[in-house]
């Protein structure tokens, strides 16, 4: 086990710099002594110590499973790696990852900002929970600059950023709020939800964010069969992030670390595809007569296309929309007409889901609510888009009778 902590401690500084993420992937773990291409797998709760000095002292690198074990090490170094982070901590979900991250920082009395189109669960966490211990949030409008700066104080701990935001995908120009920020203040934390695009497609700690979360249940698993979150964070959070980390037990189970690094090695291949996919829908959604509007950042005419053209270069595979003659009767009858979609929560696998998407934030304006999300998956892209031509007649026609 030591050999093995040592190993690890050198991937960073022996890897080359001017390796793709992808190669780094590999490069870094298929050479472990143990004679196989995957890392090995360890998981358990209990750990023995050589000597009793080791065990009370405190100074192996191993004591209790909750604290990790060589296998989530070995996820963590990857996620780090690919981050640019100083460290990152795994968590059971990417909820937990965001509600860790504001209660690593925040505490009664602070002010923190949140992108109004962040991921809703968490704006339930700030407005029930943290409005309890007199922390104070407010809710910035994602395409106004000038809101962000208004409502930013000189008590503001936290600036929290999504980009491309959740369902809708505004796209936030993160290099130019941070440098905005540490301006203001050097005492003030920025944390950034990169879910939508994985450190494989953008690393916000290189653009000035302290805190990168993913939840690695969506591409990074890619099987929609792992709940898991990560937080990385830059070295001057290493003490506090560590220390609530024991204090309150935050861990995952080794098996889903090491299946994760597994599926990890292949994300970047399976986002090119998705990638793909998606242009091709964007296009035929764009041209159909059922649909009044798409929310996507690759389409040229949205606002958010120059911004995301600069800063992504890649894009994952979900992609919303508007019908015409909209409603939410219109919209549960579109969705109960498709066969090869399925109907579920969440993205990131191989399967294409349909959804009634979530927009509970005040600055995004439709002519009538709701939207519908769509996550493309690996079935056959003419199959997918015939199901949803079918689906569009299938509402045609129970309109007309």
């Amino acid at each position: 086990m030591v050999n093995r902590t040592n190993y690890l401690n050198k991937i960073k500084t022996n890897i080359n710099n001017s390796l793709s993420d992808s190669t780094i992937l590999i490069r870094a773990f298929d050479d472990m002594g143990n004679g196989f291409v995957n890392n090995y797998f360890v998981d358990g709760s209990t750990v023995l110590f050589r000597n009793s000095s080791e065990m009370i002292n405190n100074n192996a690198k191993y004591s209790y499973g909750t604290h990790g074990t060589p296998t989530t090490s070995d996820l963590c170094t990857a996620i780090s790696m690919l981050e640019h982070s100083n460290e990152t901590i795994i968590t059971c979900s990417g909820l937990m990852a965001l509600t860790t991250s504001f209660l690593c920082i925040l505490k009664p009395g602070d002010h923190a900002l949140v992108v109004d189109s962040v991921y809703y669960p968490l704006k339930r966490f700030c407005k029930m929970l943290l409005t309890r211990f007199n922390i104070h949030i407010d809710f910035f409008n994602p395409r106004d600059e000038y809101n962000l700066k208004a409502l930013f104080r000189t008590t503001t701990r936290l600036v929290h950023l999504e980009s491309p935001c959740s369902n809708t995908f505004e796209i936030l120009d993160i290099y130019a709020i941070c440098r905005y920020i540490k301006q203001r203040s050097n005492k003030c934390i920025i944390s950034m939800d990169n879910s939508w695009a994985t450190p494989l497609i953008y690393k916000p700690i290189t653009q000035g964010v302290d805190i990168s979360i993913c939840a690695l249940t969506k591409y990074p698993t890619g099987c929609s069969d792992i709940v898991v979150g990560s937080i990385s964070i830059t070295k001057k959070l290493s003490s506090i992030f560590n220390t609530v980390k024991e204090l309150i037990g935050i861990t995952s189970n080794g098996y889903d670390c090491f299946s994760l690094l597994k599926n990890l090695k292949t994300t970047i291949v399976r986002l090119y595809f998705h990638h793909n996919s998606i242009i091709k829908i964007c296009k035929y959604l764009r041209s159909s007569c059922h649909v009044a509007y798409v929310l996507s950042p690759l389409q040229p005419n949205s606002p958010d296309h120059r911004l995301w053209k600069r800063d992504y270069k890649l894009s994952n595979g979900i992609i919303s929309f508007v019908l015409k003659g909209n409603s939410l009767e219109n919209c549960r009858m579109f969705l109960d007409s498709l066969k090869i979609f399925g109907l579920g929560w969440s993205w990131g696998g191989y399967k294409s889901l349909a959804t009634i998407a979530d927009t509970k934030h005040r600055h995004f304006k439709t002519n009538t609510d709701p939207i519908i999300r769509l996550q493309i998956g690996f079935e056959d892209i003419n199959d997918l888009i015939n199901d949803l031509e079918k689906s569009f007649q299938s509402l045609n026609k129970t309109n007309k009778t």
